[in-house]
């Protein structure tokens, strides 16, 4: 076939060829644009970590302003409420069985677990590693990060609210039961406080959140990627925050970091396994599994350097646990989102292809 550049007839084969090239470079492209949404957060995270160590004035700020953290927190939340759906939030109360599970992994599993592995890494003769351990093992689960993690892994963000909330409320209960079983330590966490803290920093932007919804729903479904984003943004400020704070511990506790740093990997590792293998075996969604794999293996910081500070402060490592396993639970947890997000994904096709009736009974452990 000729190509007649003069007789103004079609050029095919050049078309073809520029075509091709165009289909070529557009579908490398989309690629790229996939990689990027897929891995920017993972980017973006990792990056947090020098920068805390490197420049830990602006993290050490937010943690001495005060007010920061829990606004940053109740900015969550509220982001939380405006997007759940209050009708699967009523039905999931009712799943006591996963309600159950994530309480005995946060209160029982998570403690008798790091007692075993405190008494095997602890340094001999250390008066204060068991001790600063098991402050970190004996609290709640997180309650923003576990929350926005199964939010961007499109899990059961409504059960991973119920399980984050009661988590909490019960601290003031088994937080010091723990401790007095484990180290024989007395110490009794003030129920107004931490009642107004709930309300605060959870129940009133949750409630905002979801009365925002009713009003703002249709309008702001264009968009949702931009609002979901922000949770994501906090987090990493999350990260670069304990970073920072971490970087003036480490220092001069080489031995005890890496003794803590391996107790820590070695016990989220455990929670995850543990949490997960449990959702499978007892055969639950995957979305409630999600839910229950990241509120079963997490532990707040906030509350853990409170009893630190005023139970334990002579305690020169007390706070070293407790950041550098929310440093680890960041970093594993995130790692786990694209794996859990495609496994939900996956989940949620076959049912919006093929809509099914549900009852109560599904909604629950069988």
């Amino acid at each position: 076939m000729e190509i007649g550049l003069d007789g103004g007839e079609p050029v095919s084969i050049l078309r073809h060829l520029v075509s091709g090239g165009m289909e070529q470079s557009n579908s490398a492209a989309k690629q790229g644009r996939t990689i990027v949404s897929r891995y920017w957060f993972l980017a973006m995270l990792l990056m947090m970590i020098p920068a805390g160590l490197w420049l830990p004035e602006g993290g050490r700020a937010i943690k001495d302003a005060g007010w920061m953290t829990p606004v940053l927190v109740g900015m969550m939340m509220g982001i939380s409420g405006f997007t759940l759906d209050t009708g699967k939030l009523h039905r999931q109360a009712a799943n006591l069985g996963a309600i159950s599970l994530v309480l005995f992994s946060t209160y029982c599993v998570a403690p008798a677990v790091a007692y075993g592995l405190a008494f095997w890494l602890q340094p001999a003769g250390h008066p204060h590693f068991l001790t600063a351990v098991m402050i970190m093992a004996a609290q709640a689960s997180s309650l923003a990060s576990a929350l926005a993690l199964t939010v961007l892994s499109r899990g059961n963000q409504e059960l991973a609210l119920i399980f984050t909330l009661l988590s909490s409320s019960l601290t003031v209960v088994l937080t010091p039961l723990v401790l007095q079983l484990s180290i024989g330590a007395s110490v009794e966490i003030p129920l107004g406080q931490m009642i107004l803290k709930m309300l605060l920093v959870v129940v009133i932007p949750v409630a905002l959140g979801q009365a925002l919804r009713r009003f703002l729903w249709a309008k702001a479904k264009p968009l949702l990627k931009g609002i979901r984003l922000v949770p994501q943004l906090i987090i990493l400020v999350f990260v670069y925050s304990g970073f920072s704070v971490a970087t003036g511990q480490i220092s001069g506790n080489a031995d005890i970091v890496l003794r803590i740093v391996a107790l820590s990997a070695l016990l989220h590792a455990f929670l995850l396994g543990w949490n997960y293998c449990v959702s499978v075996l007892l055969r639950m969604d995957s979305g409630t599994g999600t839910a229950l794999v990241f509120c079963g293996s997490q532990k707040t910081l906030p509350n853990g350097i409170y009893l630190w500070q005023h139970f334990f402060s002579e305690n020169p490592i007390g706070a070293l646990p407790l950041a550098l396993y929310h440093l680890i639970q960041l970093i594993a947890d995130t790692l786990l989102v694209p794996f859990l997000g495609r496994r939900n994904q996956a989940e949620i096709k076959p049912r919006t292809e093929n809509p099914e009736p549900k009852t109560d009974d599904q909604f629950r452990i069988q």
